[in-house]
C-alpha cells in the first residue's frame, strides 16, 4: 500500500502517459536507420543489374572485336593464296588453294553472320542499358526524395522527443521523489507498464480481477496498491 493524493495520483499518470509517448517517439527514431539501409539496398539491387548489364555489354563488344581480327586474318590469308596461284607450276596446287580459298570465304561468311547477330543484340542491350539507366537516375532520385524526408522526419521526431523529456522532468519536480523512485521500480519489472487503471474490479494491467476488498480500498481514492498478479501499481478514478 502506498499514500497518494488525488493530485499526485492525476500526475503520476500524466508521467506514466507522457513516457509511454517518449517511448513511441524513440521506437520510431530507431526504424530511422533500417528505413534508410532498405532505401539503399534498393539503390543497390538496381546498381548490380545494371552492373550485370554493361558485363553482359562488354562480353558481345569483346566477342564483336574478336570476329573482325578473324575476319580480317582470313582477308589476309585469301589476298595470300590469291598471289600464290600465280606462281603455281601443276593444276593439282591450283586447284588446292583454289579449294583453300573457298574454305577461307566459308569461314568468312559463317563469322560475318554471328558477327552481324552479335552486332544486333550490342544494339539490343545497348538499348536495354540506355532505358536502365534513365530509370535508375528516376530511382536514385526518388529514393533522395525519401531519404531526405527521413532526416527531416528524424529532425521532427528527436525534437519531439526533447519537448517530452523536458515535460516529464517538469511532471516528476511535482510528484514526491520516493513515489517516483517506486512506479520506476516497478516499471522496470514489468515491462514498460508501472501503473494500472482497475475498472469494474479489472485491472487494465493484466485484465485479471483483483479480490473485492482491494478494490473496495482502491475507491478511497488515497492509495496505490499492487496488482496481486501482475504487481503493478493500481488505482482507480
Amino acid at each position: 500500500m502506498l499514500s497518494i493524493t488525488r493530485p499526485q495520483l492525476e500526475l503520476l499518470i500524466e508521467l506514466q502517459e507522457n513516457e509511454r509517448q517518449v517511448a513511441g517517439v524513440q521506437a520510431e527514431i530507431d526504424k530511422i536507420p533500417d528505413k534508410m539501409a532498405a532505401l539503399e539496398a534498393g539503390l543497390q539491387a538496381w546498381t548490380q543489374e545494371l552492373e550485370v548489364k554493361k558485363a553482359g555489354l562488354a562480353s558481345l563488344q569483346k566477342n564483336y572485336r574478336s570476329f573482325e581480327g578473324e575476319l580480317e586474318t582470313h582477308q589476309v590469308r585469301i589476298k595470300k593464296r590469291q598471289v600464290q596461284l600465280n606462281s603455281v607450276k601443276t593444276n593439282r596446287e591450283y586447284q588446292g588453294l583454289l579449294k583453300e580459298i573457298d574454305d577461307i570465304l566459308a569461314a568468312s561468311s559463317r563469322i560475318e553472320d554471328a558477327s552481324l547477330q552479335c552486332l544486333d543484340e550490342m544494339d539490343a542491350v545497348e538499348k536495354q542499358l540506355a532505358e536502365k539507366n534513365q530509370a535508375f537516375a528516376d530511382e536514385q532520385q526518388r529514393i533522395e526524395g525519401q531519404k531526405q524526408q527521413l532526416v527531416q522526419e528524424s529532425e521532427a521526431l528527436k525534437q519531439r522527443m526533447n519537448q517530452l523529456q523536458q515535460e516529464a522532468l517538469k511532471i516528476a519536480d511535482k510528484l514526491d521523489p520516493g513515489l517516483v523512485t517506486q512506479y520506476r521500480q516497478v516499471k522496470k519489472r514489468c515491462g514498460g507498464l508501472g501503473l494500472a487503471q482497475v475498472e469494474n474490479a479489472v485491472c487494465k494491467g493484466c485484465f485479471l480481477n483483483i479480490p473485492p476488498q482491494m478494490y473496495n480500498e482502491l475507491h478511497r481514492g488515497n492509495e496505490l496498491r499492487m496488482c496481486p498478479h501482475c504487481h503493478r501499481l493500481i488505482y482507480v478514478l
